[in-house]
């Protein structure tokens, strides 16, 4: 036992070393990189010592070895592939590479400057591990079978996901998580899901993956503001004739010129879902393939027509983890969550500082602008100033408090959008575009059903959709129809052709099928297919998918 002990504490003192280079070289890297922060916690370190622990007691040096060199090598194409796609490696990517080897070897070939930091890096980490692991070889103590346990445990990983057919499970790799354990995650989910339906084919939703779309004026001199709200019911904008006036100030741009609103058809369930799918101009699933591609991501086609890129968001670094992927960062000359301002990274901040964010824009340049909500997602009152109570039950007929606090932060948010189209209106002289839709609505008033995810409720997509013109006459009037329904995607390719690219409409709400994903870009959660009738009422929700 003393034997063991004095053994022992040289695979403790080895784990250790590892930790620490493993940990320095990832945490120089985020601060190095533009969008990553560093965020190492006690609990990622333990997670790393554990795992270094474990593989250098087994008994093989050989295999030990080996292992690094995997470790480094899959850390070398993290952070070649986030240092081009500013993201971690989806499970997807993993075949894509081989399927589509040709073109990742010639889109190699002409950025191999983006390698050579993380090339530097993966040198380091391998080179003082294989030092440090001969340095402590014939000291440390060797545990039998215990490579056996690791195998078994890695084999478990996707075995569960497949045996549970748990497809949602480590399906995008985690913004924040060390790279180790991200890889180490959507490798069980690639084999535990991605290959087995893959070879099944028993998904049947992939779409064909589609260029970009032609350019057709080179760099536009205007500025184009997307504001995305969060969980935001039309049904309950007096825009949209709701009985209590919760949104006075669009309501007031009714009669506008300059000002056209139809009945926005969301295009997922969740945040992580819609806000994908419509910044990658996504019309059903399987999106996936295409939001990888990045051919029809809004901010990659904004970068390379002369636009300066934004994206300003209210929500913490914890609740955009798994969308960030999904925005080609790359493109972004500016990423910034909420908890760039609170400091924290659970904490959101309130809607109203995406207008000061605006006054940080210099909108002389042309520029494509992201302001991405937060206030209407529960619990409603959370992110809407203590004082802002325009409504209650003396002057609601006596609502249900839960519906009170919701059109309270919708008449937030229309007092937050009159704030940003006055600072656009003092700011510039620059023809500027500014459009708005949610993410996603929310269900209200159902006690037994409240809030969103459930691809069943005919509430979820039922969200807002305007487009207003400043320091311009609305140029698009006649490529709007009388069709007062309008996608997703078909708000995307209103942006498109404000980018300056060809457009899939010339009506953009033409009158056809609608889709809503579920819970998964993919589709393996289902999707919703909306139809029209002959007078333009909705008939058809039909479930597919899994």
């Amino acid at each position: 036992m003393k034997t063991f002990f004095s053994k022992f504490k040289n695979n403790i003192f080895l784990a250790l070393i590892l930790t620490i280079i493993f940990i320095s070289i990832e945490q120089f890297y985020r601060v190095y990189n533009d969008i990553l922060i560093f965020n190492l916690t006690f609990k990622s370190f333990i997670e790393q010592f554990i795992i270094h622990l474990l593989v250098i007691s087994i008994i093989n040096k050989r295999a030990i070895f080996v292992i690094y060199f995997i470790f480094s090598l899959f850390i070398w194409f993290q952070l070649v592939h986030f240092s081009y796609y500013g993201t971690w490696i989806f499970p997807l990517e993993y075949i894509l590479f081989f399927i589509e080897f040709q073109e990742v070897f010639l889109t190699f070939k002409s950025v191999l400057s983006i390698t050579i930091f993380p090339t530097i890096l993966f040198f380091i980490i391998l080179l003082l591990s294989i030092f440090f692991i001969k340095k402590f070889n014939n000291n440390r103590y060797k545990v039998k079978y215990l490579s056996i346990f690791l195998i078994i445990a890695v084999l478990f990983l996707p075995l569960r996901i497949y045996l549970k057919d748990d497809y949602k499970k480590n399906s995008n790799p985690n913004f924040e998580y060390y790279i180790l354990k991200n890889t180490i995650l959507t490798l069980s989910n690639l084999f535990g899901n991605v290959l087995p339906k893959k070879i099944s084919g028993r998904s049947g939703l992939e779409q064909e993956i589609t260029k970009t779309p032609n350019k057709i004026f080179e760099n536009p001199d205007i500025n184009i503001v997307i504001i995305m709200g969060e969980s935001l019911q039309r049904d309950y904008m007096s825009l949209y004739d709701y009985p209590l006036n919760t949104t006075p100030f669009l309501k007031s741009l009714r009669d506008d010129k300059n000002f056209i609103y139809k009945n926005g058809i969301g295009s997922g369930v969740l945040t992580t879902i819609a806000i994908p799918s419509f910044f990658n101009m996504i019309k059903k699933p399987d999106g996936l393939p295409q939001i990888l591609s990045t051919n029809s991501c809004l901010f990659k086609m904004a970068k390379q027509n002369g636009f300066n890129t934004y994206f300003y968001s209210s929500q913490a670094t914890s609740e955009l983890k798994s969308i960030k992927n999904y925005l080609c960062t790359k493109y972004l000359d500016r990423l910034e969550d909420g908890s760039f301002i609170s400091d924290k990274i659970d904490d959101s901040i309130l809607d109203e500082t995406l207008v000061d964010r605006l006054n940080d824009i210099d909108l002389s340049h042309p520029s494509f602008i992201t302001l991405h909500q937060r206030a209407s997602h529960t619990p409603f009152l959370e992110y809407i100033p203590k004082d802002y109570r325009p409504f209650n039950k003396e002057n609601t007929n006596n609502l249900e408090q839960n519906t009170i606090d919701y059109i309270n932060s919708v008449s937030y948010t229309d007092s937050v959008l009159e704030k940003i189209i006055s600072t656009l209106k003092q700011k510039t002289s620059k023809p500027t575009y500014v459009i708005f839709t949610s993410d996603h609505a929310t269900n209200i008033g159902d006690n037994a059903r409240q809030g969103h995810g459930m691809l069943d409720s005919n509430s979820i997509y039922k969200v807002p959709f305007f487009i207003y013109s400043i320091n311009s006459t609305n140029d698009l009037k006649n490529s709007f129809g009388d069709f007062s329904y309008i996608s997703h995607y078909q708000i995307s390719n209103i942006l498109a052709k404000l980018l300056g690219y060809s457009s899939a409409y010339e009506i953009f709400n033409l009158k056809e099928d609608m889709f809503v994903c579920g819970n998964d870009l993919s589709g393996l959660g289902g999707f919703r297919t909306i139809s029209f009738n002959e007078d333009n009422k909705i008939v058809e929700n039909s479930n597919k998918g899994k």
